[in-house]
């Protein structure tokens, strides 16, 4: 699940209440209320230009992104000795990272092993610089200052931020050394509407200088002191480090990284830092420092569990079924997923939405559904279903009300759609769907994912429940003979069908399904489906859809045969892995 491209910004929204309530507690306020101006800091270049420049290269920097081509002067004070300080200040002068730099001289490539001197590199000379997309070098390189910064205060305070009251001169240092809206500034370097690519460069260059590693060191030292008694600040500044967390893990090129190197179990810590009880009001901890907000201390509750639970949904959707299993078999973690879809402050609702992505990321793995299929789990998600529908209480509009109830659609229907786990409850998620299908509109549930920026990457859990061999040996003996049964089986299959004429209206997610190689198996969705079912008609709906958007070719004779026994026999998984001949000759 990709990150939104605005992430709800309620520590500025916190922070003006704060200062609106300085004669409560000036140093709160005045933390709260400190911004410095990001990047804006230029004597160093200042005086750079001052000094005469004594080397200098023209460079041509050539963007394999979008082609363009432009000529520079790369001026120095100083004769670089290596092609590694060389890279250095074509980062610091052109914000091209150097992990995505090519260098070459004539035809000669130039090595960041080499000196100088090795390639005859002369004072005027002209090299030609290739790379994929510039980066924010300065606000990442400001980030990763700030971090180090920030840990090296906080790990010479911890004692003193363990004791209440904390001294004034303590006040005054939090004031000055701790500001968590510099976190803003490295999400929106990460977002803010640029290309995939701008966004993807920012990231890792955060990685590779480090960033990551004292991100979490951060987020480790903020977890050891108890949040009953934590200042604003400090409060903060732990959301702000689940969000950066959350940003990065929405990344497909940070993924590697970030299953080496992430402390899952940290994640998990700041999701339960406060326990939510289902249908119970939240009554956040009593917290000397912070009391006088009174409900906006719901908000830093709720901004920290959307931060964490938004981080743990961009990982559980990772091609590793070890993360999914650990979150879905921990009770502690299963039981504040519960609380964040019964909470009952209207605020919560974007606990709500994140804790549902969650859990369905976790259902990609059928192994989680021992556990995400107990009866408790599953009358979570029917009753955040029922108490969907606008009210004075909730304030939520229609539009809300659909999307919440169409994640809840298709939560419960991935798990109920598995031979393995359909459930006692299967008569109220029977009327449930029945209901929600009659009613559902692709176009505006479409249309609120967009204004949300929540985007589900992953698309084969969805389409495996679509090709559910319905009338396979082993499907019959798992549903029994009831009709209720065949026909709650039916609806998660024409759900899941919804949720491609939902993600495909966008031309981006049409694109990656062709790329992914995945397309044909929708366009034969019609065939495969039984003959004036619901589920068919919105199938060829769908077809006709994407016939009017796109250019559409007649699924290969090898998905047409793959396509048909997934649906008749072995379901998607196995077929999109096992050879054809090997699949055909098990049939025939």
């Amino acid at each position: 699940m990709e990150a939104p491209a605005t992430q709800p910004e309620q520590s500025e929204k916190l922070q003006n209440s704060a200062t609106a309530h300085s004669d409560d507690n000036s140093a709160i306020a005045a933390a709260a209320s400190a911004v410095p101006s990001i990047g804006s800091n230029k004597s160093a270049s200042n005086k750079s230009t001052e000094k005469k420049i004594i080397y200098s290269l023209n460079v041509t920097l050539s963007c394999t992104e979008d082609g363009s081509v432009g000529e520079r002067e790369l001026g120095l004070t100083w004769v670089p000795g290596t092609i590694a300080e060389l890279q250095d200040e074509v980062q610091k002068q052109f914000n091209i990272p150097v992990f995505d730099q090519k260098l070459t001289f004539g035809p000669t490539t130039l090595s960041s092993k080499e000196s100088i001197q090795s390639y005859s590199l002369r004072n005027g000379d002209s090299i030609t610089v290739e790379y994929t997309t510039e980066a924010d070098v300065a606000v990442i390189l400001e980030t990763v200052t700030f971090l180090q910064k920030t840990l090296t205060f906080l790990e010479s305070v911890e004692p003193q931020l363990h004791l209440f009251p904390i001294s004034p001169e303590l006040e005054a240092s939090l004031q000055t050394e701790i500001d968590a809206t510099q976190v803003d500034a490295f999400r929106n370097a990460c977002h803010s509407g640029k290309s995939p690519k701008r966004r993807i460069a920012d990231s890792v260059f955060f990685v590779k200088a480090g960033g990551l590693n004292l991100l979490q060191r951060l987020h480790s030292a903020i977890l050891r002191l108890p949040f009953k008694v934590m200042p604003l600040q400090v409060q903060l500044l732990e959301i702000g480090m689940c969000q950066m967390m959350w940003t990065l893990s929405a990344i497909t090129e940070t993924e590697a990284v970030m299953l080496e190197e992430l402390k899952l179990h940290s994640i998990v810590q700041s999701l339960c830092r406060v326990t939510l009880v289902p249908n119970a009001a939240i009554s956040p901890p009593r917290n000397p420092y912070t009391e006088w907000l009174g409900d906006i201390q719901l908000e830093v509750i709720n901004d920290l569990i959307s931060a964490s639970a938004g981080c743990l949904a961009c990982v559980a959707e990772y091609e590793s079924p070890n993360i999914q299993i650990d979150l879905a078999s921990s009770p502690r973690f299963l039981e504040q997923i519960e609380g964040a879809l019964q909470s009952l402050p209207a605020s919560f609702r974007n606990s709500y939405l994140l804790a549902m992505f969650l859990l369905t990321a976790l259902a990609y793995n059928l192994d989680t559904h021992r556990y995400l299929c107990k009866p408790h789990v599953i009358q979570s998600i029917i009753r955040t279903w029922k108490n969907a529908d606008p009210t004075p209480e909730n304030n939520a509009t229609r539009s809300e009300s659909v999307y919440l109830k169409y994640l809840a659609a298709l939560q419960i229907s991935m798990l109920c759609a598995s031979r393995h786990s359909f459930t006692t409850q299967y008569l109220q998620i029977n009327e449930l769907l029945e209901q929600f299908l009659s009613e559902a509109d692709a176009n505006e549930i479409h249309t609120h994912e967009v204004e949300l920026g929540y985007v589900l990457n992953k698309y084969i859990p969805y389409l495996r429940v679509a090709y559910l061999p319905y009338h396979a040996k082993k499907t019959v003996q798992a549903c029994g003979s009831d009709p209720r049964y065949r026909n709650l089986q039916m609806m998660c299959i024409e759900t899941h069908v919804l949720f491609f004429q939902v993600i495909l209206i966008g031309e981006r997610e049409r694109k990656r399904m062709v790329d992914q190689g995945l397309m044909d198996y929708v366009v034969y969705l019609p065939s495969v489906l039984p003959a004036g079912s619901r589920a068919q008609k919105r199938a060829k709906d769908l077809v006709a859809m994407l016939g009017k958007e796109m250019h559409l070719q007649p699924p290969s004779l090898n998905t047409l045969a793959r396509a048909r026994v997934a649906a008749t026999h072995f379901g998607l998984d196995r077929v999109l892995k096992a050879p054809v001949q090997e699949l055909l000759s098990e049939v025939y």
